[in-house]
């Protein structure tokens, strides 16, 4: 089962990045953690078995979003389904 699709509006880390990434923690959310899966000014957060780094994000036909190195961007999560 596919997790959330990310909206095109009114993106919110915690309730829509963190609900489609399968992200582990709700509170000290980083956005570049979230995106890269790396750490950030000492933020990493993790992800459950259903989930992982918004990079990953399957926008179809096999191609994914390049957020795995800055600049880390809310927009370019728009619209990316995870599965």
């Amino acid at each position: 089962m596919a997790l959330p699709v990310v909206p095109s509006t009114n993106i919110g880390i915690y309730n829509h990045l963190r609900e489609s990434t399968d992200c582990q923690e709700t509170t000290n959310l980083s956005l570049a953690s979230i995106c890269s899966g790396g750490s950030y000014n000492g933020i990493q957060n993790t992800f459950g078995a259903a989930g992982g780094p918004a990079f990953q994000f399957d926008v179809g036909l096999g191609d994914y979003l390049t957020l795995e190195f800055p600049p880390f961007e809310m927009s370019t999560t728009i619209g990316g389904g995870y599965s």
